[in-house]
């Protein structure tokens, strides 16, 4: 009896409180809850990866065996990057000499794209056999001088990026850099020249990959009896942007017997940093997110399938998805309720 006499007083009071003629104002609650409001699916489609490949070939005349053994396992390298239907490529070859470009061109001289047409791409007819083919360059350079850092600043430079070039280079899409050579960087551009050079091209350094078949400082005597290595810059460089992955290396020992895993690693690497991940704007009420490839819908896998980082708001998509190809017109799209976080004014 006692508590319904007090709740009625209570009633009574506020109900008196309203008829004085003052309006109830309402009074923020410390601490309230965060209010989750959901809206309709928002849909993120035609996510389309990019990324443009450059193979930087020494076509030097110690390397006719290294250059044969790129060749003979490249068809690893070119069967990871192909096996995942969405990531749009393209794969070009260019080699260190940097004289006497009216003779080589053709073989990739002087930031020339070698083969005809320029680069391989997804649609190419005989991908593996078409790329092993442009790998074999020949070793019968008519310069002393392996430069690296030069060949792939004059391809991606005018006049030949919109010229000879042409199309090989996407400025939306990611640039990974393979480098094949057992000798120095012999160019006049300094590391930090080449990391800005690329920087500027890409507007971020996240979008640029590199990779190196080299001989290293470390191994500077294997291979073949030729002087030591002195110049460390090109290992410097490939250290210096390790794509973030101390556990991936990014560093193949032209040595390496397993030439051909190694340089498949390279590839899943390439295709796991330009086409693993798909950055959000908005974020997503989890138990809603369904991802799908044209007609194909993609699992929420650990092994197989796609997963959510909540720290980068992203859909991670697993190496292991096993993608039906749809005629290379398939897009890949995440659709899911948004929820906005909204804070009480204070």
């Amino acid at each position: 009896m006692n508590f319904f006499k007090v709740s009625a007083l209570g009633l009574v009071i506020t109900l008196m409180g309203c008829a004085e003629g003052t309006s109830p104002k309402l009074v923020p609650v410390p601490n309230s809850p965060i209010e989750e409001v959901t809206e309709k699916p928002t849909n993120f489609t035609g996510f389309n990866p990019q990324v443009d490949i450059l193979f930087v070939v020494d076509d030097s005349g110690s390397m006719d065996v290294a250059q044969e053994n790129l060749s003979n396992n490249v068809y690893m390298f070119a069967d990871a990057i192909s096996k995942v239907s969405i990531l749009d490529f393209h794969i070009g070859v260019v080699s260190t000499t940097m004289e006497d470009c009216s003779i080589v061109n053709s073989k990739g001289g002087c930031g020339h794209l070698a083969g005809a047409p320029t680069f391989v791409s997804k649609t190419t007819p005989n991908l593996v056999q078409d790329l092993s083919r442009r790998l074999l360059l020949g070793t019968d350079s008519p310069s002393g001088d392996e430069e690296m850092f030069s060949p792939v600043i004059a391809a991606l430079s005018n006049p030949l990026i919109s010229g000879f070039n042409n199309g090989f280079f996407r400025p939306n899409a990611y640039l990974a850099i393979i480098f094949i050579t057992d000798a120095e960087e012999q160019s006049d551009y300094s590391k930090q020249d080449f990391l800005s050079f690329l920087t500027q091209l890409k507007g971020e350094t996240s979008k640029v990959l590199a990779y190196g078949v080299i001989r290293t400082i470390a191994n500077k005597y294997v291979c073949r009896s030729r002087e030591p290595l002195e110049d460390p810059k090109l290992e410097d460089f490939l250290r210096e942007v390790s794509n973030g992955d101390k556990a991936q290396s990014n560093i193949l020992d032209l040595c390496e017997p397993n030439y051909g895993k190694k340089l498949a690693e390279f590839a899943e690497d390439i295709v796991n940093r330009s086409a693993g991940r798909i950055r959000l704007t908005r974020v997503p009420n989890v138990k809603t997110i369904k991802v799908t490839y044209g007609n194909q819908t993609i699992p929420n896998d650990l092994e197989k399938g796609w997963t959510f980082e909540p720290a980068s708001n992203s859909i991670l998509l697993s190496k292991e998805i096993e993608w039906d190809y749809q005629g290379g017109k398939a897009s890949l799209s995440v659709n899911f309720e948004v929820i906005d976080v909204m804070y009480p004014n204070k």
